[in-house]
């Protein structure tokens, strides 16, 4: 060990020093408190054995100077003479290790440094395993956060509820909306938005708020899926033998599966008129008869609506009932559309094309400042939706994580009508796709896009075909249909 000797009387130091090398220990000598501070900080040391009388600084001011340093680890022994035990014990108060009288037991000494040393590797002990220790807890907390997160998402997205981000504060204040809607079942929930903007999830989210369980059911129909007669089936069930086609055994419809839970009635202004009818009397009587059945069925369920059309116009056109209306808007959220929330376009792409990269075996770098410009002021007149499907499409494009704006050219606006999306949404080719205003020259256009196949792939027909999805003996009748093949 280092070890440094404080006192005013140079027989002591010479003596003391002279035995503690002899155990092995190099020594260092200062000749009163302040010398001795200055060798403190100029030596790295293990230990320090101070006189507590000495003139200027004494041995219990150059203790708590030593002591007052952060975390210093340095032990301090005092030497006191007889009768000064007043002193010893403040030392002792002041954090000394211990305390020896004169005149000075040398093999009382040697146990003393013996027991610092033993004591000093202890602490370094400590310290060692205290650091290995929340290393490990580290280490272990963050395995059980991503093992959590992991769960937690899988969680959300076997409810259906995987892709429910939310970076606005117009969709903070529709979640907490949704939570007070969500505390009683017995409100009717209507909630409005364009298509692509998380109806579906707004629905699962205030289904699932607050449940302790989550056996309760939760059922979505979309009402323009089917036609009125099979969506009258699908809602209500039938008897055995109701109807032509009927089951031999019967079935509940959705609204009986969805007792005890809720019910969601996506796109509810394609409910045909007739079935308007029938819902209103469930709704306000909490039964139902099913198809070919005399017995009433009560059902417990929570009704929530989804639509983006305009139904008070529906109404005011004979479309759409207004005792209905009344009856599933007594609770209200609006969504907003993704260009009314531009703060959350970004934070939305990111987390998509991570992901979407993630799944492909790749990896996203950025986003560069030109496409997230383009980003950020396109229209996205699908919303979430849109944004989602084009992140997972440039996820299949790019071979490389750095997105430039150029990347992006798939991405096209399209009619001002959200539905009219799925037909035009994606683009022939770089170039803006659009339709005349007044008419559409279909044999023109077929032409034109075999010839813009052609040129491709450099007049291959086979290939041209098969990028076409045409046989090659067709394609050779188109072209000689259209009179014209290139070179």
């Amino acid at each position: 060990m280092n070890i440094l000797i404080v006192d005013d009387e140079q027989d002591v130091r010479k003596s003391l020093a002279g035995f503690i090398e002899k155990l092995g220990h190099h020594v260092i000598c200062a000749v009163d408190g302040m010398s001795g501070l200055r060798e403190f900080h100029l030596h790295p040391l293990n230990l320090v054995i101070t006189d507590i009388r000495m003139p200027g600084m004494d041995g219990l001011e150059l203790l708590r100077r030593i002591k007052e340093i952060e975390r210093s680890p340095v032990d301090v022994i005092v030497i006191t003479g007889h009768g000064d035990m007043d002193n010893a014990i403040q030392a002792l108060k002041y954090g000394a290790f211990d305390y020896l009288q004169k005149p000075i037991n040398v093999r009382e000494l040697a146990i003393t440094i013996e027991r610092t040393a033993e004591y000093a590797a202890l602490k370094n002990n400590y310290v060692r395993l205290k650091e290995e220790f929340k290393e490990r807890v580290e280490s272990e907390t963050q395995t059980c956060r991503s093992e959590a997160e992991q769960l937690r998402e899988a969680y959300l997205n076997e409810i259906g509820m995987g892709q429910l981000y939310v970076f606005s504060e117009s969709m903070r204040r529709v979640l907490r909306q949704a939570e007070k809607y969500a505390t009683d079942r017995s409100i009717p929930l209507l909630i409005e938005g364009e298509s692509g903007t998380g109806k579906e999830l707004i629905a699962r989210y205030t289904h699932h708020f607050g449940q302790s369980s989550n056996l309760a059911p939760f059922v979505a129909i979309n009402c323009g899926a089917l036609s009125a007669e099979l969506m009258e089936a699908e809602l209500f069930g039938h008897e055995p033998g109701a109807y032509t086609g009927a089951t031999r055994t019967g079935r509940i419809g959705k609204i009986e599966a969805a007792s005890g839970g809720t019910i969601f009635f996506d796109e509810i202004g394609e409910l045909s008129y007739r079935l308007q009818v029938k819902l209103l009397r469930v709704l306000e009587e909490k039964k139902l008869h099913r198809l070919g059945g005399v017995a009433e069925i009560p059902v417990d369920i929570r009704i929530i609506c989804a639509t983006n059309k305009d139904l008070q116009k529906a109404v005011a056109e004979k479309q759409f009932r207004l005792d209905l209306y009344y009856r599933i808007n007594m609770g209200n959220l609006k969504l907003p559309a993704l260009r009314e929330r531009k703060e959350a376009i970004l934070p939305l792409a990111h987390r998509f094309v991570t992901r979407a990269f993630m799944r492909h075996g790749k990896r996203f770098d950025r986003f560069t400042a030109e496409a997230e410009t383009f980003l950020s002021e396109f229209t996205w007149p699908g919303n979430v939706r849109q944004l989602k499907n084009a992140m997972e499409r440039l996820a299949v494009l790019k071979a490389d994580g750095l997105v430039d704006i150029g990347d992006l050219t798939f991405i096209q606006d399209v009619a001002a009508d959200p539905a009219a999306l799925p037909l035009y949404g994606l683009p022939l080719g770089p170039d803006r796709f659009s339709l005349p205003d007044d008419r559409l020259d279909l044999e023109a256009l077929n032409r034109e896009i075999i010839l813009k196949a052609l040129e491709k792939y450099k007049g291959n027909q086979t290939l041209a075909a098969k990028y076409l999805g045409l046989s090659r003996r067709v394609l050779q009748g188109r072209i000689k249909k259209y009179g014209s093949s290139p070179e």
